[in-house]
C-alpha cells in the first residue's frame, strides 16, 4: 500500500495548518490521487492492446486487416482524467493551497485556453467542438496538476515509477522478441494489422512503433539523468540502459532517437559535465540503431524509401503534380497517366499547411477542424472543407485522421497566437526547473535533469508526430514535469554543499 505523505513534507510545501480531520482528509486525498495517477499511467500503456484483443477484424481498401474495438477503454481513461481533475481541486481546497497555483505557468495555461476559444469562435467551431478539442489539447496538464496537488512522498512516487518501469521493461523484452521472431510474434499477442510487422518495426503492446519509441526514449533519458546525478553508478543501470537501447532500435523510431540525443545534450549542458558518459550513451543508441539497419533488409528498404520520398517532395511539391499523376510504385497506373515518384507525406502536408496558415495567420481555421482526431470524429471528411482549397486538403492516400505533426496541426487550427501561447506555456513550465539546476555547486535531484531533457524531447518529437495530444505521451511527459515541480516547490530539487552530488546520494 502506498504510504501517505508525512505532515512535515506537506507543511514544507506551503500547506496551511490543519485540524486533525482536515489533515487526515488531505492525506487520504493525496493517497487516492497517487493511486489514480498510477492507474492512469498503467492504463494508457495497455489501452490500445486491450481494444485490439476485444476487436473485430475488418479489411480496409488496401486489404489490411484493422481492428474495430470497443470504446469503453477510452471511456475509462477519460473517467480517470475527470476524477483526477475533481479530486485535485478538492485536495487543493482542503489544503488551502490556492496561492501555490498562481504561478506564471498557471496563468499561461488559462491564457492558452482563452486563445483556443477565440480561435474556435473566429473559425466557426461550435462550442461543443471547442470543448472537445481543448480537452484533447490540454488533458495531459491534468496529470501535471494532480501530481502537484497530491504532493506525494518519495516512497509513493518510487512505488508508482517501479511498477511503470516493470511494464516498460516488459515492452522492451517483447520488442526485442518481435524483431527476432518476425510476424508470428505479433500475431501471438493478438495484433491484427501486420503493417509494422512486414517492415520489421516492433511495437510490443502499443499500437505504433513510434509510441513505443517515445516511451523507451523518455525512460532512457530518466536513467541517464539518474546516472548524471551520481558520482558512482552501479553497472545494472548501464545494463538496463543497453537493454532499452536494443528495444529502441527494434522500433526504428527515428524521431525518438533524435529526441533522445537532444535530451542527453540538454542534461550535459545543464550538468556542465558528464560529456563522456553522454557520448557513450549516444554511441550505444546510434550503434544499435545502425546495427538494426544492418541486419534487417526491411528496415533498410523502408529508410531508403522515406529518404527518397523527402527528396522527391522537395523536388515536386504539393500541388505541383500533373492532374493525371500516378505514383510509380502503384500497380494500377494506366498508360495514359503520368508517373511520378513517391513523396514523403509529412513534407507534402507541411507545404500545404504553411500555405493555409499564411491565409489565416493570427487565429487559424478553428480548433477541432483540421487534421486531428477530434476533427475526424466530428467530420470524417474534414479534409474536403473548401476553405482548405478547391480540392480540399490533399491527403495523398495517407491517414485521414491526423497530419502527423502536432505543431502543424496546432498552427493551422489556432494560428500564430495559439502556437506562441502554447510555446510560452511550455517555456514557463520548464523555466523554474532550469533556473534552479543551473547554478554550480548544487546537488540536483534526477528530476532536475530529466524534466528539461523530456521537454526538449517533446518539442522535437512533436514536429514529426501528434504526440502532445495522443493517448499515451502526455501522461508520461506531465508526470515528469509534475514531479519535478513537486521537488522544486518542496525545496528538495537542489541542495547546496561542498560535495554536491554526494549529498544527494546520502539523502536518497
Amino acid at each position: 500500500m502506498l504510504s501517505a505523505q508525512p505532515r512535515t513534507e506537506s507543511l514544507a510545501a506551503g500547506t496551511a495548518p490543519r485540524t486533525d480531520l482536515t489533515g487526515r482528509l488531505s492525506r487520504w486525498l493525496g493517497l487516492v490521487l497517487v493511486v489514480l495517477l498510477g492507474v492512469l499511467l498503467i492504463w494508457v500503456l495497455f489501452e490500445t492492446w486491450l481494444q485490439v484483443l476485444l476487436a473485430t477484424p475488418v479489411e480496409d481498401e488496401r486489404g489490411n486487416l484493422l481492428a474495430e474495438g470497443p470504446d469503453w477503454p477510452k471511456s475509462v481513461k477519460n473517467g480517470l482524467y475527470f476524477l483526477l481533475l475533481g479530486l485535485s481541486a478538492v485536495k487543493v481546497a482542503v489544503d488551502r493551497r490556492w496561492r501555490d497555483f498562481r504561478t506564471p505557468a498557471d496563468i499561461a495555461i488559462v491564457v492558452l485556453g482563452v486563445v483556443f476559444v477565440l480561435a474556435g469562435l473566429f473559425g466557426g467551431s461550435p462550442i461543443g467542438l471547442i470543448g472537445e478539442a481543448g480537452w484533447v489539447y490540454l488533458r495531459g496538464a491534468i496529470v501535471f496538476y494532480a501530481w502537484r496537488a497530491a504532493d506525494p512522498s518519495r516512497t509513493s512516487v518510487r512505488r508508482v515509477l517501479t511498477v511503470v518501469g516493470v511494464i516498460v521493461g516488459l515492452n522492451a523484452l517483447i520488442a526485442i522478441w518481435q524483431t527476432l521472431a518476425g510476424p508470428t510474434s505479433y500475431q501471438n499477442l493478438g495484433w491484427i494489422n501486420m503493417t509494422w510487422a512486414r517492415i520489421n518495426r516492433a511495437h510490443a503492446l502499443l499500437d505504433h512503433p513510434n509510441h513505443l519509441g517515445h516511451l523507451l526514449a523518455l525512460t532512457m533519458l530518466g536513467i541517464f539523468a539518474y546516472m548524471a546525478s551520481r558520482t558512482k553508478v552501479h553497472w545494472r543501470w548501464w545494463a538496463a540502459f543497453v537493454a532499452l537501447s536494443v528495444a529502441l532500435s527494434a522500433t526504428q523510431s527515428r524521431e525518438s532517437t533524435l529526441g533522445f540525443v537532444a535530451g542527453v545534450a540538454v542534461i550535459c549542458v545543464l550538468r556542465r559535465g558528464r560529456w563522456a558518459a553522454g557520448t557513450l550513451a549516444v554511441v550505444i543508441v546510434l550503434g544499435f540503431a545502425a546495427g538494426q539497419l544492418a541486419v534487417s533488409p526491411e528496415n533498410r528498404a523502408e529508410l531508403a524509401r522515406r529518404l527518397a520520398g523527402v527528396a522527391s517532395a522537395f523536388d515536386l511539391g504539393s500541388g505541383e503534380e500533373p492532374d493525371n499523376a500516378c505514383v510509380e510504385t502503384r500497380t494500377d497506373c494506366g498508360e495514359d497517366r503520368e508517373k511520378i515518384p513517391e513523396r514523403e507525406v509529412r513534407v507534402l502536408y507541411a507545404q500545404q499547411g504553411v500555405e493555409l496558415w499564411l491565409k489565416r495567420p493570427a487565429l487559424g481555421y478553428g480548433v477541432g477542424q483540421f487534421g486531428g482526431i477530434v476533427a475526424y470524429e466530428h467530420d470524417p471528411l474534414w479534409y474536403q472543407d473548401p476553405r482548405f482549397g478547391p480540392d480540399g486538403f490533399r491527403l495523398y492516400g495517407s491517414n485521414e485522421k491526423q497530419v502527423d505533426s502536432f505543431w502543424l496541426h496546432l498552427l493551422v487550427e489556432t494560428g500564430a497566437l495559439g502556437a506562441l501561447a502554447y510555446l510560452a506555456w511550455l517555456f514557463l513550465l520548464i523555466a523554474p526547473i532550469v533556473r534552479a539546476v543551473w547554478r554550480r555547486g548544487l546537488a540536483v535531484h534526477p528530476f532536475g535533469w530529466w524534466a528539461p531533457a523530456a521537454m526538449m524531447f517533446a518539442i522535437l518529437v512533436a514536429c514529426l508526430a501528434p504526440s502532445m495530444e495522443d493517448p499515451l505521451f502526455p501522461a508520461q511527459l506531465f508526470t515528469i514535469l509534475g514531479l519535478a515541480w513537486v521537488w522544486w516547490k518542496r525545496g528538495t530539487l537542489v541542495s547546496s554543499g561542498p560535495t554536491g552530488v554526494e549529498r544527494t546520494e546520502e539523502r536518497e
